[in-house]
C-alpha cells in the first residue's frame, strides 16, 4: 500500500472520529441543577489544566475566546464558582459574585470593542435550551451584524 493511500485513509479514519465526536457533543445536554462535575471543561479552564485563550478576569469571573465562534467577536463569560446555571447562581452565590460576573459581561464587552457597536449576551439552561457545559456561561456575540445566532 503506498504512503499516499495510507495517508488518505488514516485521513478519513480521522476525520470520521471528529465528526462523530462533534455530533455526540452537539447533541448532548446536561440539566440546568443537581451536582456540580468538577470533570467539565470549564472547572478545568479554571484550575488551569485546560487551556483557553482568557481575555478578561477578576477575583470571581472570567472571560475566554470559545474554541467554536458562532460571531466575528465569541467570548465566553463564567463565574469562578461552582454553579450550573442561572438558577444556581442566582440563588446561591454571594452579593459579591453577582456584582463580579456582571462587571466581566460588562468590561468583555469594552474590551472585545463591541460596547458600542452592540452585542449579544446567551446563557443556555437546561435540556430544553441545549446546555451543553455543566457550568453556568454566558455567550458573548458581536463584532458584526447578528441575526438570530444558535449557540450550544
Amino acid at each position: 500500500m503506498s504512503l499516499l493511500h495510507r495517508t488518505s485513509k488514516l485521513f478519513i479514519v480521522f476525520s470520521l472520529v471528529i465528526l462523530s465526536s462533534n455530533a455526540i457533543a452537539e447533541h448532548e445536554t446536561v440539566a440546568s441543577t443537581g451536582q456540580y462535575d468538577d470533570s467539565n471543561p470549564f472547572a478545568r479552564i479554571l484550575v488551569k489544566t485546560l487551556k483557553a485563550d482568557i481575555v478578561f478576569e477578576n477575583k470571581h469571573a472570567i472571560a475566554f475566546h470559545d474554541i467554536a465562534p458562532k460571531a466575528a467577536v465569541h467570548v465566553l463569560v463564567i463565574p469562578k464558582g461552582e454553579y450550573r446555571s442561572m438558577v444556581d447562581f442566582s440563588t446561591q452565590a454571594s452579593d459579591d459574585e453577582i456584582v463580579a460576573l456582571v462587571r466581566a459581561l460588562g468590561e468583555t464587552a469594552k474590551k472585545m470593542g463591541v460596547s458600542d457597536s452592540g452585542f449579544k449576551l446567551i446563557a443556555n439552561a437546561g435540556h430544553d435550551a441545549n446546555q451543553t457545559v455543566p457550568h453556568l456561561h454566558f455567550h458573548l456575540l458581536g463584532g458584526e451584524k447578528l441575526e438570530c445566532i444558535s449557540v450550544d
